[in-house]
């Protein structure tokens, strides 16, 4: 152990003077001795043998750990984490991972996933390093800054607000509907960016409360800079030595990052602009009196005239519900619909269940919700079988006690949702089966990750749910969907999405009543 110290404090070394030691001002040298003693500190609880550790993943070497395994797998990110998993399983449900001086617990056992994310709030690094993109959002953020923020935003999620959006939702999917007309009986296309376009314009209209907020070529720039940005926070992340500030320039990727980042914040300054003059030149107050039953942007705009959030803060939030909100909806619905179309006598027995709630062609209304039983059951078996966060990554601040093993203060976990068997108790969890929600002894909501788990759950899981609903209502009774899931290809940055064999026909039902 003590060589391992010994080398790092020689990597250390080596690490300030690349960063230009002489030149810091104190409070720069205060705070890069600080990482030090953080990185030393993170060296010491991957030797401690306070805890006994669980088994490691194969191939680890001294020094890097595993780090070398992630830099070879950091263009595909998803292959890596999916190897991770199922060595995971085999070795008993929990094992570790170490990246240079950070020990990383891997969790698949349904019961310590639940303990873990329960126990431990602050979210990894690898998501803290958003925050040159999203500042000190409800997704970045940890601690009291977290809980204050989502205690504020929580009332513009909740049931009423969203009831008020059901006449968008309606309308969206009958414009996605049309949309996607020319596309009936000629065979096989790619689905997901008319999903993608048209829940990002469903985001604008009902959360955030305006109508055309960007062009689709100004939607497309946003939608490419984000990728571009998550990836190269990837990069970032596994390849140790870009987080050297000299190497990150000289290498042109802290340019690449500024550029980035300044189109995103611009494109959010576009919606809220937008939202500005909309309220001015209407001169409308929001239907609904108080702050409670707001929309989120409404909501936000009061909060920043009682002074609960600053101008900045305000953006972060937009910029963080903008980032989320479309494309984790969009691309569930994607696999849905693959889903769906691979699984012929499921989708009948979901649209047989919108003709008796809904009839041919009647919009979704609040009543009906509670009354769509199977169609939850099907979005629901959906996300577990294709989760869309893939993993759950977050920072072990205390020791977190385990069925068999003692998680270690200062470490990192993270969980795996996508395992067939973290929500099932059968040996079919391979298997699209939305019928094993409707089991009185299934109890999957208590283990089940695909929305997040423990207070850190997904906060717009509530919208996402009813605005899945509608747009499946209204795309079933309409297309029969067909699909081949043979050569369906994976990909994940911090979104489970698919990249390639995801394509769909669709052909024009007529219902009983034609």
């Amino acid at each position: 152990m003590l060589t391992v110290i010994l080398s790092v404090c020689v990597l250390c070394l080596v690490w300030l003077t690349l960063k230009g030691w002489q030149a810091r001002s104190s409070e720069q040298k205060d705070s890069e001795l600080s990482i030090v003693s953080l990185w030393l500190r993170r060296v010491w609880n991957s030797t401690s043998k306070t805890h006994p550790l669980p088994p490691a993943f194969p191939g680890s070497l001294p020094i890097i750990g595993h780090l070398h395994k992630g830099i070879a797998f950091s263009s595909n990110i998803f292959n890596f984490f999916k190897i991770l998993s199922e060595d995971c399983v085999k070795q008993g449900g929990v094992t570790i991972l170490k990246l240079g001086p950070d020990l990383h617990y891997l969790i698949t056992d349904p019961q310590d996933a639940s303990t873990a994310a329960k126990s431990c709030l602050r979210r990894h690094y690898a998501i803290e390093s958003t925050k040159v993109w999203q500042g000190n959002s409800i997704i970045t953020s940890s601690g009291e800054t977290w809980a204050r923020h989502r205690k504020l935003l929580n009332p513009a999620f909740s049931l009423p607000v969203i009831h008020g959006f059901l006449d968008v939702f309606n309308s969206q999917a009958k414009k996605l509907v049309n949309e996607l007309e020319p596309f009936v009986g000629n065979g096989p296309f790619n689905h997901s960016p008319y999903f993608v376009t048209n829940n990002f314009e469903t985001l604008c209209a009902g959360t955030f409360g305006i109508e055309n907020a960007m062009s689709k070529e100004l939607l497309a720039k946003y939608i490419s800079s984000g990728y571009a940005l998550i990836e190269l926070i990837i990069t970032k992340v596994l390849k140790v030595w870009l987080q050297i500030d000299l190497i990150y320039k000289l290498v042109g990727l802290k340019k690449k990052e500024d550029e980035l980042v300044e189109n995103l914040h611009s494109l959010t300054k576009t919606v809220l602009q937008n939202k500005k003059l909309e309220a001015l030149s209407n001169n409308v107050k929001s239907p609904t009196t108080g702050l409670r039953y707001k929309g989120f942007l409404d909501l936000l705009m009061d909060l920043s005239a009682n002074g609960a959030f600053t101008e900045k803060e305000v953006r972060d939030q937009t910029e963080a519900i903008l980032t989320t909100g479309f494309e984790t909806t969009s691309t569930q619905l994607t696999f849905t619909m693959l889903l769906l179309g691979s699984h012929p006598k499921i989708q009948d027995k979901l649209y047989n269940e919108f003709e008796a709630v809904l009839g041919p062609d009647r919009d979704v209304g609040k009543d009906d919700l509670n009354k769509l039983v199977y169609t939850n059951a099907v979005i629901m078996e959906s996300v577990r079988v294709f989760p869309t966060a893939p993993y759950i990554l977050r920072c072990v601040e205390q020791d977190v006690k385990l069925k068999n093993y003692t998680m270690r203060a200062g470490s990192n976990c993270i969980i795996f949702p996508l395992i067939p068997n973290i929500a099932t108790k059968d040996s079919k969890g391979d298997q699209f089966r939305p019928e094993r929600w409707l089991d009185d002894d299934f109890n999957g909501n208590q283990d089940f990750a695909g929305f997040g788990m423990g207070k850190r759950g997904c906060l717009g899981k509530t919208y996402a749910m009813i605005a899945m609903k509608v747009m499946l209502a209204h795309f079933i009774r309409q297309y029969r969907v067909r699909a081949d899931m043979s050569q369906l290809q994976l990909s994940a940055d911090f979104v489970l999405k698919p990249v390639s064999g995801h394509e769909i026909s669709i052909e024009q039902r007529h219902s009983t009543a034609a």
